[in-house]
């Protein structure tokens, strides 16, 4: 897994509408949260989006971009974006490509694990928040990480 102080790699994947993100396309204009989570619309990944929902303009505030990756497919992510009124960039990465490029890993073998990732506008990892049933604690370390720039 990647940790604090490497460069974070280039991502290129298509959102929840079908657009295509380039996490280069941030670098030197604003900072990113992007957090992998497991399932869309499961019980702890709700948790997790809706506080960084709930939160999210603090992370406006701090020139920062929400985005969630998740290996669900353009559908699931967009019904779930739709069903919880998310305002941020949800990822779909079903090939695994960023899951392996930020050696994110599995839980129990088959279960992607819950990783957060905060990246400077530098395009170098921040911060590093893991913990699988702590969504919120997720959303209060990366406003800290983004607070402290």
């Amino acid at each position: 897994m990647l940790r604090i102080g490497d460069r974070a790699p280039e991502l290129e994947l298509l959102d929840q509408a079908g657009r295509l993100f380039r996490l280069s396309e941030r670098q030197g204009r604003k900072n990113v949260v992007l957090f992998f989570y497991p399932k869309a619309d499961s019980a702890v990944c709700t948790m997790e989006a809706c506080s960084f929902r709930d939160h999210y303009q603090e992370f406006v505030e701090a020139a920062t971009e929400v985005v969630g990756i998740s290996s669900d497919p353009q559908d699931a992510q967009f019904r779930f974006a739709q069903k919880r009124k998310l305002p941020f960039t949800l990822l779909c990465d079903e090939e695994g490509a960023a899951i392996r490029a930020f050696g994110v890993g599995r839980w129990l073998g088959f279960m992607q694990n819950r990783v957060t990732f905060v990246i400077d506008r530098s395009g170098t990892i921040a911060a590093v928040i893991e913990g699988r049933f702590l969504a919120e604690h997720h959303v209060r370390e990366a406003l800290k990480t983004v607070s402290s720039f």
